[in-house]
């Protein structure tokens, strides 16, 4: 929308950003998602702190022009806080905005996209006024194709038709070796096709990465249970201190069938295995340039190819987005009366006015761009233009399932387990291909053996040794135990280090409410959990949602069902909570039932209550970690 209206435009990450370079813009526009409770997300916990420093005198902001657009769910409580608090800090040291702030929604049918549109509306208008075009520039039309910052461009070994890179290379040279440790388990039944060829073994080259080793990739629900869940254990090659609530972030890959059909719908059979660089198209004298889509990746001893890209960059399996389709418009003809037709369909996908067209065709039958490819055949993308059309493939996070003496292996190395569910959701729609979460399809596929580059961070919970002086109520349903599990073992161990519980009861008045399907398919280390029970004074309470020899439950009714223990953990020992699992009716169903705990079982109104678990969530009582 900026280059539209002539402005040259940066884009960056907060934490990249010095406060004082704001200064340096016509204007700034700030998104920015809250993690946690109420915080900052990762790319941004640098620039808060510093935005926060008490050297910022009030005024040091005035020459600057800004407006804020917040990433938010309103699933959470606290809904588009950070968006607030950063809005609030920026006006407190003089800044001014020149548009009303704006706020997306995840609950809503198009996600925070909806939200945005809207507000491009009143921005759009902010910013002509703010900056009127000077006489005779006009605005950039829609249908205008903007030359991308960031392009792909062919090597001179291109003209030389050198030989393609082997895919059995590591980016290096070498071939891979596979790892295997005496010892290792290896059982990993098979991911979704056993006939299909997995990803390439290649070590994806992100930066500040940890080389992991797997020691077991082991399914934890019964067989004949429909939910595969895995158990993935993992070996650092270095030491990595971590505690309970910090993240795993797995990286995914495409399948070579899938690359291989996008490859021949967008005819680059030819050229995919040559090598390319990732050129800038332009600069802007004395400002920082926006940053290359791949800055999160080293790839000075990597050989960049389309493939490579497409296997490992390139997320040609994600449901699209209405950009999506609006970039695509750009590239579609008008010479034939098919070229005619898809042009138009595409400009109708990329029509606000027509939410449900795009519901429907999408999110729906939760239709992959590969598919989309698959219906507008007479559409190529031209490859030097696939890292502005096609999205980047994130990592995905995993809260860490180990902790206290799961954190390290006999051998002393750092240890981490991850608690995944796989996703395979059924379509009602495409019946002729099967759904796959991106992620949880190729870490199906990882081997006792093999070497695979994770992130590692902390998280938001920010559990301390000096909590063991009150007891906790920890609640995880399903996957959500993972973080739970490491803060039962992590509690145990600093109970045992610091001695500050006797053996027995070294973790006496902690509450554990888990709720899973059923006894006998996915009820997660409940071998642990009555080990613990008997020996050191733990407390578990497991609902069953489908058990055929028990009513359903819930975690809440064994909260209300619980009461009087609750309430004196809550407030005559001062406890605290700490929740783990999906977002949506499960947060706010537990924050209800302890509502209900506290004016049942107390003298409590419902506003007491109310207030009272505000106070505990400002007090860093309550936390939770929801997705």
């Amino acid at each position: 929308m900026a280059e539209r209206l002539r402005f040259d435009t940066t884009v960056l990450d907060l934490d990249s950003i010095q406060v004082r370079d704001l200064l340096k813009y016509s204007m700034v526009i700030f998104a920015v998602s809250t993690a946690g409770q109420g915080e900052m997300p990762q790319n941004a916990r640098l620039f808060w702190k510093t935005l926060l420093s008490g050297a910022l005198k009030p005024g040091v902001l005035k020459r600057l022009r800004f407006t804020t657009f917040g990433i938010g769910d309103s699933s959470y409580l606290r809904y588009n806080v950070a968006h607030r608090m950063l809005c609030a800090r920026l006006a407190q040291l003089g800044a001014s905005l020149f548009c009303e702030r704006g706020e997306g929604n995840e609950q809503h049918p198009e996600g925070h996209s909806a939200g945005f549109r809207e507000w491009l509306v009143p921005l759009k208008a902010a910013v002509l006024s703010a900056f009127p075009l000077p006489e005779p520039l006009e605005p950039l039309a829609d249908d205008d194709f903007i030359q991308p910052k960031w392009m792909l461009a062919g090597r001179a070994v291109i003209e030389d038709q050198s030989p393609p890179i082997s895919a059995e290379a590591d980016g290096t040279g070498h071939h891979v070796k596979d790892y295997v440790e005496d010892g290792i388990d290896h059982d990993n039944p098979a991911g979704p096709d056993e006939r299909e060829a997995g990803p390439s073994k290649c070590l994806f080259p992100v930066s500040d990465s940890y080389s992991v080793f797997i020691d077991s990739n082991k399914r934890v629900t019964f067989g004949t249970h429909f939910q595969d869940v895995r158990l993935l254990d993992l070996r650092l090659d270095r030491e990595y201190k971590y505690g309970p609530g910090a993240v795993a972030v797995v990286y995914p890959k495409n399948f070579p069938t899938d690359v291989n059909d996008f490859l021949d719908l967008m005819q680059w059979q030819s050229c995919a295995d040559h090598p390319l660089d990732v050129v800038a198209t332009g600069g802007i004298a004395g400002q920082v340039g926006s940053p290359s889509p791949l800055r999160h990746l080293d790839l000075a001893d990597t050989t960049c190819t389309i493939r490579w890209l497409l296997e490992n960059v390139l997320d040609i399996m994600s449901i699209p987005r209405r950009s999506f389709f609006a970039n695509l418009a750009y590239f579609a003809g008008t010479s034939t009366e098919d070229e005619v037709y898809q042009r138009d369909r595409l400009l109708e996908l990329t029509n606000p006015e027509l939410i449900d067209e795009l519901w429907d065709y999408t999110t729906r039958p939760k239709r992959t761009i590969l598919e989309v490819m698959m219906d507008f055949t007479t559409i190529k993308i031209p490859w030097q233009y696939v890292l502005s059309v096609l999205p980047i493939m994130r990592g995905r996070q995993f809260s860490i399932a180990s902790g206290g003496k799961y954190m390290h292996d006999r051998r002393g190395r750092t240890r981490v387990q991850l608690l995944v569910a796989i996703a395979d959701p059924p379509s009602p729609i495409i019946k002729y291909r099967r759904r796959y979460g991106v992620c949880t399809r190729y870490i199906t596929t990882l081997q006792a053996g093999q070497q695979i580059n994770i992130g590692m961070q902390q998280g938001y919970l920010d559990v301390k040794p000096t909590e063991l002086e009150v007891p906790v109520i920890m609640i995880g349903p399903g996957t959500g135990l993972a973080p739970m599990r490491s803060m039962i073992h992590q509690r145990r161990a600093w109970a045992e280090e610091l001695d500050l519980k006797p053996a027995g009861k070294r973790l006496d008045g902690d509450l554990l409410f888990f709720g899973c399907r059923s006894s006998d398919a996915d009820d997660f280390f409940r071998d642990e959990w009555e080990q613990l029970v008997r020996e050191e004074g733990l407390q578990v309470y497991t609902a069953y949602s489908r058990d055929k020899t028990q009513s359903k439950q819930y975690v809440q009714d064994l909260l209300r069902a619980n009461g009087i223990q609750v309430y004196r953990t809550l407030v005559e020992y001062n406890g605290k909570v700490y929740l783990s699992g999906s977002s949506g009716a499960m947060p706010k169903g537990v924050r209800e039932a302890l509502l209900d705990v506290l004016e049942k079982e107390g003298t409590m109104t419902r506003t007491d209550a109310e207030a009272y678990l505000d106070g505990m969530e400002k007090e860093g009582r309550y936390k939770q970690e929801t997705w």
